[in-house]
């Protein structure tokens, strides 16, 4: 993509973080830009007028028409745009050129990128592997799916990127091309955009369809589907096809001759560099403080593919004893009469509740609920058989998962997050915990995950308050926060 392209018309589908950051980028490089967006414009009316400002005078807002979309000479979709609306069809079809955002990213920096996707666990993994490369002192930008837009690499030069992917990102790339890739593991999600589990599979397998021979693709073996994969591009690449090295990394089996694996306390790592150089490790795992083998399978991905980039091991190791994790994600909020609060917000499909559940050992009250994008809730009841004291559907899916789960429902159903946690306050018992794993997306109440947790938050601990002042009122003892 050339420096500047005056003549080039482009066009932004979609206003969110990611279609806003796209605009600055092209207009920087001299592109004339459009905007569409299927909201309207008074719910749009913010970051519109920042939009004028900037010099983006062709608007479309409350749905996307044919005539606005035809004549542009690049279309940038932002990820939550699919990329099949019949009338981004039309415009393929008549030669228009369709990207995505972090496509856009990659053609305008030649940043080293390091990419990673899954189905849970990214944002956890991405943040540690920043804190890595922050500890080794290299310049690194950390995006993508976790907030800071892809594009933004593109602004200044860093020597590394890492880059936190959704399969709806995953669907926009096409010369995209990692030097380290990551699939963190394969779960049934986001039922209500893809055909079925194989469409779903098709997207996150994109993040390595730019690789070759010289790159790395680190896969998950205790995920079934990508043991078997893996072992599928092992065979191909043998028989001489240009596909990335790949190196498993696995919590339950041993891997010794190329792989990584954390079993019993002792982390064994065998395979090359990115230049090329023999990498053998063997060490004591050291105390983290996550719980659950994911959260084990999580940090061992980010250091594999930091000793792979060629950092050293000492400080990874410190930054690992250090990480307390993100916020939203097995995040813990307060206490109040023996009670745990949990907050995992993230939590926005099934096998991401029963991560969540697995990491307890106490009876758990538990919230689940939200948005329902097609879930099957059915897959809890083995979890939920020996941890579960009580279940609160709430939200637009409350009726499905009681339906769902119906060896596990009391009678309870609440209209919005608030009136599940005032019901598990009532019901929860000391040494028990009240977690917030939803299952289910945010968008029947809140805008995303974030403002669900952060209202979590706000609400338990404005219960705790208010026990506590009334606690102190009667004796002068405060439960602890």
């Amino acid at each position: 993509m050339s420096a500047a392209n005056p003549d080039k018309r482009a066009l932004v589908v979609g206003l969110g973080i990611s279609g806003i950051a796209a605009v600055r980028a092209l207009l920087a490089r001299g592109y004339q830009v459009a905007v569409s967006d299927r909201r309207s414009e008074t719910e749009l009316k913010r970051p519109l007028d920042g939009l004028v400002k900037l010099g983006v005078s062709e608007i479309e807002t409350s749905g996307h028409s044919e005539t606005f979309f035809a004549g542009r000479d690049l279309i940038v979709v932002s990820p939550g745009v699919p990329l099949s609306l019949p009338v981004l069809n039309r415009a393929r079809q008549s030669g228009c050129e369709i990207i995505g955002e972090v496509e856009l990213a990659v053609r305008l920096s030649a940043t080293t990128l390091i990419a990673l996707t899954g189905t849970n666990g990214k944002t956890t993994t991405v943040t540690l592997l920043g804190e890595m490369f922050q500890a080794a002192a290299v310049n690194t930008f950390v995006g993508g799916n976790l907030g800071r837009p892809a594009v933004e690499m593109a602004a200044s030069e860093y020597e590394v990127a890492v880059l936190e992917l959704s399969s709806f990102q995953l669907e926009g790339v096409m010369d995209f091309h990692p030097r380290i890739a990551i699939i963190l593991n394969l779960t049934p999600d986001h039922q209500d955009r893809y055909v079925d589990g194989d469409a779903y599979l098709a997207a996150k397998f994109r993040i390595c369809a730019g690789q070759n021979r010289n790159d790395f693709l680190l896969l998950n073996q205790d995920d079934p589907k990508l043991e078997t994969l893996g072992l599928e591009f092992q065979q191909q690449r043998q028989a001489g096809e240009n596909l990335p090295q790949i190196v498993f990394f696995s919590v339950s089996d041993l891997l010794v001759n190329n792989g990584a694996s954390w079993i019993d306390g002792q982390i064994v790592i065998a395979t090359k560099t990115l230049s090329g150089e023999r990498l053998r490790r063997e060490f004591a795992a050291p105390a983290v403080k996550l719980p659950g083998a994911h959260n084990r399978s999580n940090y061992l991905a980010a250091l594999l593919a930091a000793l792979i980039y060629g950092l050293e091991e000492k400080p990874l190791l410190a930054v690992i004893e250090a990480f307390s994790g993100v916020p939203h994600r097995l995040e813990y909020v307060g206490s109040r009469a023996g009670v745990d609060y949990y907050n995992d917000s993230k939590a926005t499909n099934i096998d991401a509740v029963i991560k969540a559940v697995n990491s307890f050992d106490q009876p758990l009250v538990l919230l689940l609920g939200g948005y329902n994008k097609g879930a099957d809730f059915t897959l809890l009841r083995e979890s939920l058989r020996n941890r579960l004291h009580t279940l609160i559907p709430f939200g637009e899916a409350a009726e499905a998962v009681a339906q769902q789960l119906p060896e596990y429902d009391r009678g309870y159903r609440a209209v919005n997050l608030e009136a599940a946690l005032q019901r598990a306050v009532s019901l929860a018992r000391p040494g028990e915990v009240v977690l917030l794993a939803p299952g289910c997306s945010s968008f029947d109440e809140f805008t995303n995950y974030e403002e669900r947790g952060e209202r979590f938050r706000q609400l338990v601990k404005m219960h705790i308050l208010s026990v506590n002042k009334a606690t102190s009122g009667r004796n002068g003892v405060c439960p602890a926060l």
